[in-house]
């Protein structure tokens, strides 16, 4: 009895050191395979079965599972940064494209055309009967005008284009919820029959941490292995079942999208990761860019045609205005005054019949003038100052993001390096393990081999 106990408890030592062995030889092959974990095999002894006449050493060795080297707070720490990562990536990749937009300082940006517009309005002034000079001026304007509306365009443009990301990240969060809630079935069933399914789970994990790249989610592990993820306290995992969201177009918001939960039609509520800070961009600091250009070109549109209407042009006209349109999305040169350069209004005394000049400058200098009048309706700004104020804030934006950016994604990086230290296949390490288990593999095949001439002994050397 004694012999075949030993011979049971070297078999079961060769089937753990096999398994510990596949663990390792899984790990190796794996070493390159993004989100994989390191695992290894569990073993514990086995009480042995004795009595009082003749006491158990032991049973041997039992393999309990194969578990996988992760730190689940480390996990926790990297999807909380990756929130804030993704949101900051989001905003300073906006607002480089709203920098390029207004291509500042140059001979092209909207501060240039400006400058140009208010020095042709002084050449009227000094030479209001030229025709040349009125007919630099109206192209002046109207590269004033295109430039306003370009840039507006381009951030009108930007919008629209964080609103398709905004849908794309949307379809993205549907299809990781879908994957995680599969994952949790064929894991759950898994871990019914003592498997605890270490490469299912690393797949999941990974499409956890996509996830938290898009959207700030909470999550929790229940016993039977599934996890519920929840984004502002909703549910779009649970167990089993994933719960869709989707773009709905708000005509108050020229219909870009709110996020909304397809079972109830709820508000999806977003604080952080790309979507949130797509959402920020497009709804807040673009619409407020637009805003501040939309109320300079306005300001210039009033305070030109007031000064421009109160003038007369070379043919006595008067109360004309220079511009139409309200703001940088429609300003323009008025045909009328386009089309017949008589009527540009650059003086304010005019004769008729009586021998006198056809007009002085006058009214062509004060509407340069205007150039350095402060504006009640722009800070108490002049118009320079205050398109400067824009530009001054947005490349302050800009460097604060890239910071906020850097720094989180660097925090990112120092928790993955951890994460990789304790999670991540180092061939020396599994080297050391595989000679380790293949000395006790041949320990026991030994053993085997002791027992084998033990029974030889026994059986047919016993007279």
């Amino acid at each position: 009895m004694g012999i075949a106990v030993s011979l049971d408890i070297a078999m079961r030592a060769l089937l753990a050191q096999q398994a510990a062995v596949d663990a390792v030889a899984h790990n190796i092959s794996n070493v390159a395979t993004p989100g994989y974990t390191r695992q290894r095999v569990k073993m514990q002894a086995l009480q042995g079965v004795g009595s009082p006449a003749l006491p158990s050493a032991g049973g041997g060795v039992s393999v309990v599972s194969v578990d996988r080297v992760r730190d689940l707070f480390v996990d926790f720490q990297i999807r909380t940064a990756n929130h804030n990562a993704g949101r900051h990536e989001a905003r300073t990749a906006s607002l480089r494209q709203v920098e390029i937009a207004l291509a500042e300082p140059s001979d092209s940006g909207l501060r240039a055309a400006m400058s140009r517009f208010w020095n042709a309005w002084r050449d009227l002034s000094n030479s209001p009967d030229l025709t040349a000079t009125r007919a630099v001026l109206v192209e002046t304007s109207k590269d004033l005008a295109s430039t306003a509306q370009t840039i507006r365009g381009s951030f009108v443009r930007l919008r629209a284009e964080a609103d398709a990301r905004i849908v794309s990240g949307a379809n993205e969060i549907n299809a990781l919820a879908t994957e995680i809630s599969s994952l949790n079935q064929q894991i759950a069933e898994l871990v019914g029959i003592g498997n605890k399914a270490p490469d299912l789970s690393d797949q999941r994990d990974l499409a956890m941490d996509r996830l938290s790249v898009l959207i700030d989610v909470r999550y929790r592990e229940r016993d039977d292995g599934r996890i519920d993820v929840t984004i502002g306290g909703r549910s779009i995992v649970r167990g089993t079942q994933a719960f869709a969201i989707y773009g709905d177009p708000n005509v108050g918001n020229s219909n870009y999208v709110d996020l909304k939960f397809v079972a109830d039609d709820a508000d999806v509520t977003i604080t952080s990761g790309q979507l949130g800070g797509l959402i920020e961009q497009r709804d807040t600091y673009l619409t407020a860019r637009i805003a501040d250009l939309d109320a300079l070109m306005g300001e210039m549109i009033t305070d030109v045609n007031v000064v421009h209407a109160a003038g007369r042009g070379l043919d006595g006209t008067t109360g004309i205005a220079f511009f139409t349109g309200t703001d940088a999305s429609d300003i323009a040169v008025n045909t009328v005054v386009s089309g017949d350069l008589d009527k540009l209004a650059a003086a304010t005394n005019w004769s008729a019949g009586d021998g006198t000049p056809p007009g002085d400058g006058t009214n062509a200098a004060a509407i340069s003038d205007l150039q350095y009048a402060s504006q009640a309706a722009l800070n108490n700004d002049t118009y320079d100052e205050f398109y400067e104020s824009v530009v001054s804030s947005i490349g302050a934006a800009v460097r604060g993001a890239q910071r906020l950016a850097q720094g989180q994604n660097l925090l990112v990086t120092q928790l993955e390096q951890v994460r990789q230290s304790t999670s991540g296949v180092n061939l020396d390490e599994e080297l050391v393990q595989l000679n380790r288990y293949q000395r006790a593999y041949q320990a026991a095949a030994r053993l085997i081999s002791v027992i084998d001439d033990m029974l030889d002994q026994l059986i047919n050397r016993t007279i």
